[in-house]
């Protein structure tokens, strides 16, 4: 099975999943841990949910990967414009693709998320570049990240770090 084909049917296994718990998880975004939580002075939107997170463990000052899937549960699309984590001095979206045989890596300045839909940011594809690491991440610690959207609104997730 191609790349891409794998992509489709695991946006369509989200769907599915959507359609089956959405009535139940709408507003419920921001009320855990395992879905994330508002950031202070924020209001989170209902029906963004993060799931399957985790983080490259590296010492203090090298730089890790950070992996999840973001869901937009919503009837309106939405980007992802920033990411930031006091674990790291910056945190970046990036995505990894090939050109002419190379292996490239290029920073996404907002990445759209469709209604209904999700981002899944894996290795080798669309990721959190945590640069200049405060702090070792250590296989069992966490790492918190902060997601800001387009429309203002932040959602904050802690993101275990585990070997890959």
């Amino acid at each position: 099975m191609t790349h891409h084909r794998l992509q489709l049917v695991a946006r369509e296994a989200v769907r599915v999943a959507l359609a089956a718990v959405l009535p139940v998880c709408v507003g419920c975004a921001g009320s855990d841990a395992a879905s994330g939580e508002a950031a202070s002075g924020d209001t989170p939107r209902a029906g963004r949910l993060v799931s399957a997170a985790w983080a490259r463990p590296a010492d203090s000052g090298a730089t890790s990967g950070a992996y999840l899937t973001i869901v937009n549960a919503d009837s309106v699309a939405t980007e992802l414009v920033a990411v930031t984590s006091t674990a790291a001095t910056a945190a970046e979206v990036h995505e990894s693709m090939q050109h002419d045989g190379m292996a490239h890596m290029m920073a996404r300045a907002a990445v759209p998320i469709s209604p209904r839909d999700s981002l899944v940011m894996q290795p080798g594809g669309v990721h959190v570049m945590l640069l200049q690491l405060t702090r070792t991440l250590a296989v069992g610690d966490t790492v918190p990240l902060t997601l800001r959207f387009a429309a203002g609104d932040s959602l904050v997730v802690r993101v275990p770090v585990r070997a890959p």
